[in-house]
């Protein structure tokens, strides 16, 4: 039997892959952080829907440590490239 919460996380780092491919060949600086927010955000939901199936915290606990050390990150970046965050 296939598991859907599997498959979903499957599908979901598919479209974060899709999404970090667009972070490496756009020109835009604007762009490159919207399709970075959209990785960080595909690849956290990805690694819920891991952790639902595979039935542990652990994983879970990892994604919302990398999901909060990546948002920090581009705050940051946004900051230092003088992008506007207020």
């Amino acid at each position: 039997m296939i598991d859907t919460w599997l498959l979903a996380s499957a599908c979901l780092a598919l479209l974060t892959l899709g999404a970090l491919f667009r972070v490496v060949r756009t020109k835009s600086r604007n762009d490159r952080f919207l399709a970075a927010l959209v990785a960080v955000t595909v690849g956290s939901a990805a690694g819920l829907a891991l952790s639902i199936s595979q039935g542990t915290l652990f994983i879970l606990d990892i994604t919302i440590v990398l999901a909060l050390l990546c948002f920090t990150a581009l705050v940051a970046a946004a900051r230092y490239t003088g992008g506007d965050v207020s």
